[in-house]
């Protein structure tokens, strides 16, 4: 097997089977959703407000996921303004987000191959580093809702490599863009680049580090200028209210925000083993410094302050691009640092008894665990999106395409629709992202907004609301549920006409919903 793995090979070879071996749990997944439900989905309603807003710029000239006012939803400048450019080129299309992430992907692993070559990589050390990329990201959950993250992968190792491979050589421009890349494919990206610049300014490196800051702070603030110019907070509404406002504005205090780190190690354990797993192999040669090491503390670095100020989920999604990258680094340690140069040094490294064959399979474990779940979830997730989140949206497009109306988790909705949308979590209205920031978040605000914008059906779901003034009209309700914020999604009239209406829409939509959701009247 060594000597098989260890035969030299044309450029690309490696690569190209190490991707087409990942794409069979990816295409093995949508499969097997399509067989379930006969239509395309991705695993996340946030892949349709990607969408819908990429969509609104190319078609509309709006940033937003209406075609009508300004909403800032999205916290990928850099992906959204590629999805548009491409729409405005061929056409929207539901596949193009995948076709992107098929892309990026080959382009991941080509690049991982020529890093090493230079690196002095045999051929089953390349194929283990890209295998391992694929696994421990993991790759296969990540092409289900094909969003921003590996394309954010891919930029950081790109970045880490320029700074620490690259001589100053480099045109003044790339290090603009690099850290406009970095900076624009997800705002998380800020925590690699000022351990980037601090490095660069550590050596001495001062025009490269003041570009690359410089070039960080462009989309940044390019995007918050004018998402206050039209009214809007600074940073998107999803990082208001999904990231900084989980933390010590949830908790009120300091020790609350101590105690939420305890709870993301409890629930994300694969964090703290990665974390332990660099700062071990940084200290493994006591103070010694080479590239390896640099590159090892820098992964450690962003690992760290998205610990800290960043957000996991109950998949492999925020936290993706970590995994990959810590991967990437920790291997080339073993291979580089460690000089293990065959299978058998390799197993001798790993296993040379049983109580260190242990703690190796222990900590291998949580990670790989992860990667399983995340796995498992899937899969079920591109039927859940589709019976509850792609019904909702084309319910709307047929009765309610451009009329004002209130919902949650508004992708799909804004995607397949035109609706003059109200989202009652506030993702994209601002007026319930202020009230759900400053404390005054109530049934009563969102009636009001409702009833102002001359809004008569809801579709929602959860018990926050205590919709007292509404009239429930049906619900429905999927089955194994895993990704959708509820199982039960209600449908609400605000006046008895509009709830007469409702219902009778929804006794004609019937006969199209999928026979796994079950409906309901009142």
């Amino acid at each position: 097997m060594e000597k098989l793995l260890s035969e030299t090979k044309p450029f690309g070879r490696i690569a190209t089977l190490a991707y087409l071996l990942t794409m069979l749990p990816v295409a093995g997944g949508f499969a097997l959703s399509y067989l379930e439900t006969g239509a395309f989905c991705y695993a996340l309603d946030d892949s349709f407000i990607m969408m819908a807003i990429s969509k609104n710029l190319a078609l509309h000239s709006v940033w937003g996921v209406s075609p009508y006012e300004f909403s800032s939803a999205a916290s990928s400048p850099l992906f959204t303004v590629l999805l548009a450019g491409i729409i405005a080129l061929i056409g929207d299309h539901i596949w193009i987000p995948l076709l992107v992430n098929l892309l990026a992907v080959f382009g991941l692993f080509l690049w991982l191959e020529s890093k090493a070559k230079k690196w002095g990589f045999r051929t089953w050390q390349t194929w283990i580093l890209l295998m391992g990329v694929s696994i421990f990201t993991p790759i296969h959950v990540l092409m289900w809702g094909s969003m921003e993250h590996l394309v954010h992968l891919w930029i950081s190792l790109i970045c880490i490599s320029q700074v620490l491979e690259n001589e100053d050589s480099t045109p003044w421009y790339i290090w603009l863009l690099l850290g406009a890349c970095l900076s624009g494919i997800r705002y998380e990206g800020l925590f690699l680049g000022s351990g980037l610049v601090l490095w660069l300014w550590l050596n001495k490196r001062w025009q490269p580090g003041f570009l690359f800051g410089f070039g960080m702070m462009i989309p940044v603030f390019a995007l918050g200028f004018y998402s206050i110019s039209k009214e809007s907070y600074f940073l998107p509404n999803s990082l208001m209210l999904k990231a900084i406002n989980m933390n010590i504005q949830e908790t009120g205090s300091i020790a609350g925000y101590l105690y939420s780190w305890i709870n993301k190690i409890i629930l994300y354990p694969h964090a703290l083993v990665t974390m332990v797993l660099l700062g071990a192999a940084l200290r493994w040669n006591g103070l010694k410094t080479t590239k390896t090491h640099v590159w090892i503390a820098l992964v450690l670095w962003m690992s760290i302050l998205h610990f800290i100020f960043g957000r996991y989920f109950h998949v492999y999604r925020y936290e993706a691009y970590l995994m990959g990258a810590s991967w990437v680094v920790l291997w080339k340690f073993i291979c580089t640092e460690l000089k293990i140069n065959t299978l058998s040094e390799l197993k001798q490294f790993l296993f040379p008894n049983f109580l260190q064959s242990s703690l190796v399979i222990f900590l291998a474990f949580t990670p790989l665990k992860r990667s399983a779940e995340s796995m498992a979830v899937g899969t079920r997730g591109m039927v859940n999106i589709y019976e509850q989140q792609v019904q909702m949206g084309r319910f709307v497009h047929e009765f309610y395409n451009t009329a004002p109306l209130a919902a949650i988790d508004i992708g799909a909705i804004c995607y397949f629709s035109e609706a003059r949308l109200l989202d009652v979590f506030g993702l994209a209205s601002i007026d319930v992202a202020r009230a759900k920031m400053e404390g005054h978040y109530s049934f009563e605000l969102v009636d009001t907004l409702c009833r102002q914008k001359g809004i008569e059906v809801a579709i929602v779901y959860g018990r926050q609301l205590n919709r007292k003034l509404w009239h429930l009209a049906g619900t429905w309700t999927i089955e194994n549920n895993v990704v959708c914020g509820q199982k039960r999604v209600d449908f609400f009239g605000l006046t008895k006409e509009s709830t007469q209406k409702l219902r009778e829409q929804m006794q004609t939509f019937e006969a199209k919903l999928p026979k796994t959701v079950s409906v309901h009247y009142y």
